[in-house]
């Protein structure tokens, strides 16, 4: 019989599993919805994948980050596990092949943004599949109160009610009690299942540095607290100069970003992970998915929005247990401008529907258009022609993508794909009928492999013209070519940002009728990065007890932070102070000196007299009592 621990072993050769998995595998297994709560770093995707693997049917992943549902992919298939990811970057010829192979085509695992559940293709599709599982990532985005409350994840009640005999199991890193009752309200719990992990980590020492120079400081940490260390930076201008500065003192660096083509992110991350570099400077873009053991040091060069966002990121160290340092480096202007960026990010309705009003002027897209048309888009001619501000009208479209009217993509999120559209005996044909493209397609057919048949594989024209020997511009024209007769499905990079119509243009009036959800939005990040604030500037409770407290979590103080360090430093100055006074009577015993201690008042005492004999205040005689050297 086939059991959980031989599936992990079996495809991820571990012994054994974390803790807490076991209990919600076994949950899941039982059939029932749960709720599971793990740290980063906690093994989250494993909760999923091996009930998935060990019930009969297609397990469904939703999850709003592209880059990780692809590296998760990617990570299965090599691993031997049929698995298979739809999103808004993929064409319509592409998300239909990929449902049906999750209906015929023996398909384990499912990954799709919550968009692409709402569509009527994928509703239609998914009464066709033996569905095991509905598993939902980053489950906080659900609950109006999480930190990044996305409203696509309301529509996924839809899905549930639609496939109501599976159980559902909801992840997250970190969710207060609130967005706890949240998240298994919106999802239709049947019963309450909460697994929830210890938040605590600690082996990291938390701190925050108050400083008049970041650069200088950075500099020192770095240089103090060796090993593989993450530099968070808010802006990828941020980023690029920051690394910069790193390399001219020698401190080997490289940067990540959301702008990078994908060959880049890829490079870069590879020689950080091999640490054959030793920094990474990045973006918040930089983390998910990405498991390195040995992170010594994470530090952040401006705080983020939120206590979530913090302690996700910041426990990116230390996750072999050892001991290992996150900092937070703050100016004393930062609180004033990330209320200005709190602002920003918040446009209001009216700023909202003058951005959405020139992207449909831009177009030309009449009332009732546009349905799920892309177009090349370029935010600064943009903000030009219209003469809008470009920081709050990139924040605008973020909140028109949350609003599911429009989106802006990444130029570098967006590469070539291919397909072979016709079975092997059709080609064959073809080639025999064509002789001019017969080496054309072996090559690529050799490059590439018999998956074209069965899926849209990445593909580089330079590469294909490099190995049959073409101009690249020929590659181009024969690819085109042979996508309009048939033969093929070809999507073309289209190198530049691009806007994608979510819905058919809207007549502007008819938007945001009901702004109390922008509201409430606001309202919301507002407390949160109060709360930020708070802990950048408490430096009275413990770093630790204060993260718990705010996950509704209780825990002692941590003694490596830097207000536990402090205030460490402060009782050893007081009992020097007080040794040394009862020494100055003349030598005494060390039952003498302890006296009228308690407990944890002769621990710290004891510590003192080492450090004062180690630095030569206090000898000890033959006596074995101890003496100051000087009175």
């Amino acid at each position: 019989m086939t059991t959980p621990e031989l599936i992990l072993k079996k495809y991820w050769g571990y012994e054994s599993f974390r803790p807490s998995q076991q209990d919600i595998i076994k949950s899941v297994l039982a059939g029932e919805d749960t709720l599971a709560l793990l740290p980063t770093g906690g093994g989250k995707s494993i909760c999923y994948q091996v009930p998935g693997l060990l019930k009969e049917g297609i397990c469904i992943v939703i999850t709003p980050l592209i880059a990780l549902m692809n590296d998760q992919v990617a990570g299965l298939k090599k691993r031997g596990i049929k698995a298979i990811a739809i999103h808004s970057g993929l064409d319509m010829r592409e998300i239909d092949n990929a449902l049906n192979s999750c209906i015929y085509g023996g398909i384990k695992f499912l990954y799709c943004s919550p968009e692409r559940v709402q569509t009527e293709l994928f509703k239609e599709r998914v009464r066709e599949m033996n569905v095991n599982l509905l598993a939902v990532d980053e489950a906080h985005c659900i609950s109006q109160w999480g930190h990044d409350f996305r409203p696509s994840y309301l529509q996924l009640k839809e899905l549930r009610g639609q496939l109501e005999e599976v159980p559902v199991l909801a992840l997250t890193a970190t969710a207060t009690e609130r967005v706890q009752q949240e998240i298994q309200s919106e999802l239709l719990f049947k019963e309450k299942h909460v697994f929830k992990s210890s938040f605590a980590r600690p082996n990291i020492s938390f701190s925050v540095r108050w400083v008049e120079d970041k650069e200088v400081k950075l500099l020192e940490v770095l240089e103090k607290i060796k090993g593989s260390a993450i530099v968070y930076v808010r802006s990828r201008k941020g980023v690029r100069d920051l690394a910069k500065l790193l390399n001219a003192h020698k401190l080997s660096s490289t940067f990540f970003h959301a702008g990078l083509t994908p060959q880049e992110k890829e490079d870069r991350q590879k020689k950080w992970l091999n640490n054959q570099v030793r920094i990474m400077v990045a973006t918040n873009a930089f983390g998910m998915g990405i498991d390195k053991p040995d992170v010594r040091l994470v530090v952040h060069f401006e705080a983020p929005s939120s206590l979530e966002d913090y302690y996700q990121e910041a426990g990116r160290a230390g996750r072999d247990g050892r001991l290992s340092f996150a900092v937070l480096l703050m100016y004393k202007a930062d609180a004033d401008q990330m209320r200005q960026q709190l602002e920003q990010s918040h446009p209001s309705v009216d700023f909202l529907k003058r951005v959405y009003q020139s992207v449909a002027n831009h177009y030309q897209m009449a009332v009732g258009s546009g349905y799920m048309v892309s177009r090349p888009f370029e935010l600064s001619e943009f903000c030009h022609t219209f003469q809008l501000d470009p920081i709050p009208t990139f924040h605008a479209f973020k909140r028109l993508e949350e609003e599911e009217l429009l989106q802006l993509t990444d130029s570098n999120m967006r590469h070539s794909r291919l397909k072979i559209a016709v079975d092997n005996a059709e080609l064959y044909k073809f080639q025999v009928a064509n002789a001019r493209f017969d080496a054309f397609i072996k090559g690529i057919l050799r490059l590439y492999g018999g998956g074209l048949f069965t899926d849209f594989m990445v593909i580089s024209e330079t590469k294909i013209a490099n190995f049959i020997e073409l101009e690249v511009k020929q590659v181009y024209e024969l690819l085109e070519k042979l996508n309009t007769i048939g033969i093929i499905a070809y999507v073309h990079a289209s190198g530049k940002p691009e806007i994608l119509f979510l819905q058919p243009r809207e007549d502007v009036n008819r938007l945001f009728k009901d702004s109390s959800r922008l509201q409430t939005l606001k309202k919301n990040a507002t407390v949160r990065l109060q709360s930020m604030l708070s802990y950048t500037e408490n430096d009275a409770s413990c770093r630790m007890q204060q993260l718990l407290a705010y996950f509704d979590e209780q825990f002692n103080d941590c003694g490596k932070c830097d207000v536990c360090l402090d205030r460490k430093h402060s009782h050893e100055e007081d009992y020097f102070d007080r040794i040394q006074k009862r020494l100055k009577s003349g030598p005494l015993s060390i039952e003498k000196i302890l006296e009228s201690a308690g407990d944890k008042q002769k621990e710290l005492m004891l510590h003192t007299l080492r450090a004062m004999l180690d630095s030569g205040v206090v000898i000890k005689n033959a006596e074995n009592q101890y003496r100051l050297t000087v009175r």
